[in-house]
């Protein structure tokens, strides 16, 4: 899959993922805040860093803190690949 074609539900899942992951419970959802699950910037770093692996984009750690509901956080990530793609 090209990072062009990359859709929302795609990052969402991902987001979900690696985030559930991250902060040790079995699941997140969409509505969840990162820094009320406890994520720092450690736990922050290692969220991006899998994600910018996943879609080949530089996302920017500091979208962890400016969107901290997943929700947000996931279409903030989706506007950073879409942009990659543009170049």
């Amino acid at each position: 899959m090209s990072i062009a074609s990359v859709t929302l539900a795609d990052v969402e899942i991902a987001v979900l993922a690696v985030t559930a992951e991250a902060v040790g419970l079995p699941e997140v959802t969409l509505d969840d805040n990162l820094l009320e699950l406890g994520v720092d910037s450690l736990v922050a770093t290692r969220i991006v860093a899998v994600l910018r692996t996943r879609f080949g984009a530089d996302i920017p750690l500091l979208n962890v803190f400016e969107y901290p509901e997943l929700r947000e956080f996931a279409v903030s990530v989706l506007d950073t690949i879409h942009d990659a793609s543009q170049v």
